[in-house]
């Protein structure tokens, strides 16, 4: 309603008359947040449009007529490509051993991926290729147009998580109790490169942040921030071919942050602001803290930066809309919370009932 009425005395100070409707919204049909709810028989998806402060329930259904994306969703990620200018989404369904891959135009079913056992993420690699973690211990790079898998790298015990930093793909694995690891694989030559070892078991999210330092949320006995401290170097190969360069990373040990005994169960606890300064993650409540803490001293673990009825909630997930700089921020009996930044206070502006057990949100711009 207030965004009518502005609309309204715009039009009147500019001297528009008739009784023609004003279009005063820019979000197209297939732009904006999309929430993946686990549910417990099916999984749904929910569609959020912040402009007309709309969520629409069952969206794959109710564009699928009827059908269903499947059971036990894990993952969803969303982007552009040559093929699918409005983009083009990735669901994993590891009971399903399937990834569901949608047109957002439309948000209709293009196929059902069928090549993987037990798929739990998907990344999107170069145009036309995605990367998945499945079958226990393994991820491969895929290609869209063909659905032929291009090479399978066998990495650790129960991969769970990817995420990319610059030409660098992070394979989180659960492991088997005795320490997590972290695979790296050089997509631009598709050559693992790196192991990370982890101190703490179960990494079950990641962010990159500004440096290109990628941050692990270990959820153990203890709930742990680990920033993966590989650094980039630039180095010249010849003196008289300064254009001729070759970069690498040197791996350092794992700095680790500990937020203290287990407090929550959140399956999507991290998530950073639009410029990759600011960590947000969950402890029992939503915390914040800058990526350039260098102690545990440093943690803000003890201080919620919610106002109002959720600032003691432990979301279920928790994800930066770098379009609105806003969080959307989900919860265990299925709402989703859009908190809005005032003065260092994220206070929640809106709230939606979504689907059974929301986890994570993709957006699309």
């Amino acid at each position: 309603m207030k965004k009518l009425l502005l609309a309204a005395s715009v039009a009147a100070t500019i001297g528009f008359s008739g009784c023609g409707d004003v279009n005063i919204y820019k979000l197209e049909a297939h732009q904006g947040a999309y929430v993946l709810n686990k549910g417990t028989n099916e999984s749904t998806v929910s569609y959020y449009n912040y402009e007309r402060e709309e969520c629409t329930n069952d969206y794959y259904q109710k564009k699928n007529n009827g059908n269903t994306i499947g059971s036990g969703a894990s993952s969803m990620v969303i982007r552009k490509s040559s093929e699918y200018a409005k983009g083009v989404a990735f669901v994993t369904l590891p009971s399903e051993n399937a990834v569901e891959m949608i047109n957002v135009d439309g948000f209709t079913s293009i196929s059902s991926i069928d090549d993987f056992t037990s798929p739990t993420d998907v990344i999107p690699g170069e145009d036309g290729v995605i990367y998945v973690c499945h079958g226990g211990n393994k991820v491969s790079s895929y290609n869209t147009s063909t659905h032929e898998v291009i090479k399978e790298f066998t990495i650790g015990t129960n991969p769970q998580k990817l995420i990319s930093s610059g030409k660098f793909l992070y394979a989180a694995c659960a492991g088997d109790g005795t320490g997590a690891k972290v695979f790296v694989i050089d997509m631009s030559n598709e050559v693992k490169v790196d192991t990370v070892d982890l101190a703490y078991n179960n990494p079950i999210d990641m962010v990159v942040d500004i440096d290109r330092k990628v941050w692990v949320y270990c959820d153990d006995t203890e709930q742990v921030l680990v920033k993966l401290d590989r650094q980039f170097v630039t180095e010249t190969l010849e003196e008289d071919t300064p254009n001729e360069r070759d970069t690498t990373y040197l791996t350092n040990e794992p700095i680790n942050f500990s937020l203290g005994a287990r407090m929550s169960d959140s399956a999507n606890p991290l998530t950073i602001s639009n410029d990759g300064r600011i960590l947000y993650y969950v402890y029992g409540k939503l915390c914040a803290n800058s990526v350039y803490i260098e102690t545990e001293d440093d943690l803000n673990q003890d201080v919620s930066i919610v106002s109002g009825d959720y600032k003691d909630v432990a979301f279920n997930g928790i994800d930066y809309d770098p379009r609105t700089r806003r969080i959307t921020a989900l919860t265990s009996d299925g709402k989703l919370v859009v908190l809005r930044n005032y003065d260092d206070v994220w206070n929640d502006e809106e709230f939606y009932e979504v689907g059974e057990n929301p986890f994570m949100t993709s957006f699309n711009f």
